[in-house]
């Protein structure tokens, strides 16, 4: 089959980090059928003129294209549609299109409804986003939960991510008679990797987010290494990444004098954030409200254990075989299970650990499910 991503966020020019999930999903989904992507990106500066890229990267064909971002609501609505109708127009020269899949609601969402309404195409759709947990609460306005329910209503299936955020969904009365559970991917090269207990000096404890203190709460595990920093001095944490928050955090380390327990590597990809796991005791979560990151699954295809806070679909795939919960905002319990893990790293079976990862998070299983997925549609057609 010839499967069309439609995505809201996918890795771009000005971030190849954006959305990186979706492709992956890609990749995972080439392994069985003809995959093509259009990525529409309304660029607010530093563009005059309408570019349009065609690309193939890992045998992906896929469309890019940038434009200058109009202030007009209703203008940037009519250049959306626009530029979507046109690439669509580029991917069905080459081949038919069988299936649109979505990738994060709602906007291309719509333009999967309108292109199904058009050209009669079914759609699917995978979410990603935990907007819609009670405790982040950003998926308001009339229009877009009217429209939202609309797209939803007609997929042939909705795949979030997690059992957590299908139920927050469900909750927003967002209904469809075909929803399954399918993971982010992980890619080979976390498989790949040695799978031996580090023998360092040091236990080093790692961090792997986008450092938005908001969510990820980093601040909570600075706060933690203050403390635990008077009590033992057998571990080094290390923060991998950047983001907004990322001035602020290296500032409070140093206004702590906390430079030689805590390292900064930032933003690390493939081999490098590889060699990251392989050395680390433990991967550390500690966000106020998450979905299922994908730093969790990498670890555990690495062998590595995780110390997490319960929020989201984490615990869905976190049990005492694989690391352990804390409770989100609770500092206490953050530094006596912090401390419990680096007592106890002989408790876990890092090959056991990586063979979850594999069955449930591999490209082979997660292709697999989907093209399950799309099998099952083409059937109904």
């Amino acid at each position: 089959m010839h499967i069309l991503f439609l995505p809201k966020l996918y890795p771009h020019r000005y971030d190849t980090m954006w959305g990186l999930f979706v492709f992956k999903h890609a990749l995972a989904v080439k392994k069985y059928h003809q995959v093509s992507v259009v990525y529409l990106y309304a660029v607010d500066e530093g563009i005059e003129e309408t570019e349009i890229i065609e690309e193939n990267t890992n045998d992906l064909y896929s469309i890019h294209i940038y434009y200058p971002k109009p202030r007009n609501k209703f203008k940037y609505l009519i250049h959306f549609f626009k530029y979507y109708f046109k690439a669509f127009e580029m991917v069905t020269k080459k081949r038919k299109v069988d299936l649109i899949h979505v990738h994060v609601l709602t906007r291309v969402g719509l333009l999967a409804f309108l292109t199904k309404r058009i050209k009669g195409i079914p759609y699917l759709i995978t979410e990603h986003w935990s907007r819609y947990q009670p405790n982040v609460d950003t998926y308001q306005g009339t229009l877009r939960k009217f429209l939202t329910k609309l797209v939803v209503k007609n997929a042939e299936f909705v795949l979030p991510v997690t059992e957590n955020l299908k139920q927050a969904m469900l909750a927003h009365q967002l209904k469809n008679n075909n929803y399954k559970i399918v993971a982010n991917v992980v890619d080979d090269i976390f498989f790949e990797s040695p799978i031996d207990t580090p023998q360092d000096e040091f236990k080093r404890v790692i961090h792997v987010s986008t450092f938005i203190n908001k969510s990820k709460n980093i601040t909570g595990i600075v706060e933690a290494i203050d403390k635990l920093s008077k009590i033992r001095t057998d571990f080094k944490m290390v923060l991998i990444g950047e983001g907004e928050n990322y001035e602020d955090i290296t500032n409070l380390v140093n206004e702590k004098g906390l430079q030689n327990h805590i390292e900064f590597t930032g933003v690390l990809e493939r081999e490098e954030l590889v060699y990251e796991y392989t050395k680390a005791s433990f991967l550390l979560i500690n966000s106020n409200y998450e979905n299922m990151p994908v730093v969790i699954n990498e670890a555990m295809a690495c062998g590595l254990p995780v110390l997490s806070t319960n929020v989201g679909g984490i615990s869905e795939h976190l049990d005492n075989k694989k690391g352990r919960l804390i409770e989100p905002r609770k500092p206490k319990q953050l530094l006596e299970q912090f401390q419990w893990m680096l007592d106890h790293l002989d408790s876990f079976e890092p090959s056991s650990i990586r063979q979850y990862a594999k069955e449930h998070f591999s490209f082979d299983a997660v292709g697999k499910q989907l093209g399950d997925v799309y099998q099952s549609i083409s059937k109904e057609k």
